[in-house]
């Protein structure tokens, strides 16, 4: 090889390397060319899954592949999300990618379209006490004869909790009416009260419809909203629900540190109808809820992000809604026949 060859090699090694790296460069730092806009852009990342898994992932109409997945290099826009799987109702979200930042949607859950509820009893009771060991049915029995004239009581994880009519302070006594505890240090408005219990933390809801939370440090009744038909804790102690006749709310507790991020004291419209809202319940967990409208039981996703996806469950005759955590069924009742089923999920 000449001289002027071997000059023209290495002056082609030497020009080809500065061509491709400044873009080796930029790929590795995440930027990428938006051929739309004619800009170099930092990118971003979108994490999903599913339950069940393996669910095929659509984004923006194209396929890319199946749950769980992280999906890097994206462009900063708004992209239309589609989750599916056979047999099941599917998620769909849209969600804004953003540069350097990746967007996650866990919680997502495909509820099948076709279920088959077990029937198990004929009862005129609620599902709760259907539910109840005969240990259990007594205690509260013995419970219901110390405090049945109080302004509200509760047996709950074998301590019996009451609201005095006197003073109208919440108390913790024993079956046999003798005070062991003082919890609140201040007198609550004059009511009949349901009590809401979850660990160590209480509501209580009046007659009237406000709502009142029992601040944990002060050890005072807070009123917190009014209104309200029904409310109660999430499993996770982070947050409550609840709702009166057309809206479900949810006030969150605690901070969350995952995606969508929320902070203590935030409030939050979940949804709104025009027909009555009967009850409202967490299910299958935290992160959605099954509540009642006429003789329909839908569910409803707490990730407002894009849009809150929402399915038509059961429908079922006046229905009342239950969910055990300790067995994992969502039972419902309707016209004196009470039906559980499980998801595989």
């Amino acid at each position: 090889m000449t001289r002027l060859n071997r000059r023209l090699v290495f002056y082609s090694f030497i020009l080809i390397f500065l061509l491709a790296t400044p873009p080796t460069i930029f790929y590795a730092m995440g930027y990428s060319f938006d051929w739309q806009k004619k800009v170099l852009v930092k990118t971003g990342g979108l994490y999903l899954k599913s339950s069940p898994s393996n669910a095929r992932i659509i984004l923006d109409g194209k396929d890319n592949k199946n749950t769980p997945k992280l999906i890097s290099r994206l462009l900063p826009k708004t992209y239309k999300i589609s989750i599916t799987k056979d047999g099941s109702f599917p998620w769909e979200k849209n969600l804004e990618i953003k540069p350097q930042l990746v967007e996650e949607a866990r919680n997502i859950i495909l509820f099948p379209k076709n279920i088959s509820p077990e029937k198990i009893a004929t009862t005129s009771l609620a599902i709760a006490d259907f539910l109840r060991s005969p240990e259990e049915t007594i205690k509260v029995a013995q419970a219901n004869n110390v405090a049945s004239t109080t302004a509200g009581w509760l047996y709950y994880q074998d301590h019996l909790f009451l609201i005095n009519p006197t003073n109208y302070i919440f108390y913790r006594v024993d079956l046999g009416g003798y005070i062991r505890e003082q919890i609140s240090k201040e007198f609550l408005p004059r009511d009949n009260y349901r009590i809401i219990a979850h660990d160590d933390q209480f509501m209580v809801l009046g007659q009237n419809g406000d709502l009142y939370l029992l601040n944990q440090n002060s050890a005072i009744f807070e009123k917190i909203a009014s209104q309200i038909s029904d409310a109660l804790f999430s499993s996770d102690s982070k947050k409550i629900i609840y709702c009166n006749n057309n809206e479900i709310w949810i006030n969150y507790l605690q901070d969350v540190l995952i995606q969508p991020y929320k902070k203590a004291g935030d409030k939050e419209l979940i949804t709104r109808h025009s027909q009555k809202i009967s009850q409202v319940i967490f299910y299958p967990n935290n992160e959605y809820l099954a509540y009642i409208i006429g003789d329909q039981i839908k569910i409803i996703e707490l990730d407002g992000r894009g849009q809150r996806n929402v399915i038509e469950f059961i429908n079922a005759k006046n229905p009342q809604i239950y969910f055990s955590y300790q067995d994992n069924y969502f039972y419902y009742l309707t016209e004196g026949q009470l039906f559980r089923l499980k998801l595989d999920i």
